[in-house]
């Protein structure tokens, strides 16, 4: 076969057969078919939702009817919220990411501004100031500013491209704006999401091309300032000790992960059943929100959240696919960026249910109840899926 050749700097390699020509006669298609994206990406996480909402009332019921004498009040706003994302990523799956990327500034000061008015509004519940109050719904700006993360990081990393290997000219910048941003997240305090972001940030500054050893110089100077900030605070550290022994204060702080434990160990192999479980039955604390893999557990066992680890696996899965497949450099690091934020939170809250890693409080993605999280991981999906378009496609911004 005859190769014809071209001298335009947009010219990208092609599959044998395809009939989109790049750059020599411009016949990029204006439309994208929404249907070309990565359906299994999307059939994965309808599965974990529709799972979510059927443990989220089996857990929350009994608590909607004491506390609010509406057995389906939990219920009621994750459906609400189930609807406003479905509704968002349909939105982001068709939104242009040029356009996003071209207002990055706009965007880092609102997500500051909401960072800032939920430590001076905001709504306090169980001593953290995480929520802003919009009528009859209350918003997480930390879930928005995980997006943020993702976002910033792929502009700035495609931006400096070479230019990353030198310290001060290339990862000091990026560490200050999410630093500070991380800062306003911890003195709500929402320790879980300051992980979340600073571990996303490293991770996609190392994929970038940021030295490894400048990375491990950042970690090891901020390392001493966390054991210092963990160790004068009381609560946080009963959080550690009761991590590295529950039964010294099972009827306290280790009281939680205790029956968190009982809930799995007791689903056994199969389960018990939705009608068989025990820890809803006011034993297990919150158990609709990050406790609801234990709940899980104890109804379907060790089958059932071996299942949940495989989808969530599967994410992993195709969103690494879909960072191979993308075009360019910002589109990669997005991509892989926006996989982090489902895959990330969801091995946080496993290992905090069993008993692996200290308690914090991260929902598992698309089953906890909790409507910012819920609508924010539909955008992340619905971003994740145009990214998958337009790589199958063979377009480039």
């Amino acid at each position: 076969m005859k190769r014809t050749q071209t001298h335009s700097s947009r010219q990208m390699p092609l599959s044998f057969g395809s009939s989109i020509k790049i750059a020599a006669n411009k016949t990029v298609p204006k439309k994208i078919p929404f249907s070309s994206g990565d359906w299994l990406l999307i059939a994965i996480v309808l599965v974990l939702a529709m799972t979510g909402l059927v443990m989220v009332y089996n857990a929350s019921s009994l608590i909607g009817q004491k506390t609010y004498q509406d057995s389906l009040y939990f219920i009621k706003r994750q459906l609400l919220w189930f609807l406003l994302g479905a509704a968002i990523f349909f939105i982001t799956a068709r939104s242009n990411l040029s356009k996003i990327r071209d207002g990055m500034i706009p965007l880092a000061v609102f997500v500051f501004i909401l960072l800032l008015s939920v430590l001076i509004f905001g709504v306090e519940v169980n001593g953290a100031r995480r929520w802003l109050r919009l009528g009859v719904l209350s918003i997480q700006p930390s879930e928005l500013a995980k997006l943020f993360t993702v976002f910033y990081l792929a502009h700035y990393i495609d931006k400096k491209g070479e230019r990353l290997k030198y310290f001060f000219e290339g990862a000091v910048p990026a560490l200050i704006v999410i630093g500070l941003m991380s800062m306003l997240i911890l003195l709500e305090p929402d320790f879980g999401t300051t992980v979340v972001i600073l571990s996303v940030m490293l991770m996609l500054l190392f994929l970038g091309g940021v030295p490894l050893k400048q990375l491990g110089l950042v970690t090891g100077t901020a390392l001493p300032f966390f054991i210092y900030w963990v160790m004068t605070s009381p609560y946080r550290m009963k959080r550690i000790l009761s991590f590295l022994d529950p039964w010294e204060s099972a009827l306290t702080s280790g009281f939680q992960v205790i029956q968190s434990q009982v809930a799995l160990g007791s689903g056994g192999l199969t389960g018990n059943g939705l009608a068989g479980v025990k820890q809803v039955l006011f034993f297990l604390p919150e158990p609709h929100t990050d406790f609801i893999f234990s709940v899980y557990g104890e109804a379907f066992g060790l089958i059932g959240t071996t299942t949940i680890v495989v989808l969530y696996a599967a994410i992993l899965w195709r969103g690494t696919r879909i960072t191979c497949q993308a075009s360019s450099t910002y589109h990669r690091i997005l991509a892989f960026g926006l996989t982090l934020l489902i895959v990330l939170p969801a091995l946080l809250n496993m290992g905090v249910a069993t008993g692996m890693l200290p308690t914090k409080g991260l929902p598992l993605p698309f089953m906890s109840y909790g409507g910012s999280s819920l609508f924010t991981n539909s955008m992340v999906i619905g971003f994740l899926y145009n990214i998958s378009r337009e790589s199958r496609q063979g377009v480039r911004y």
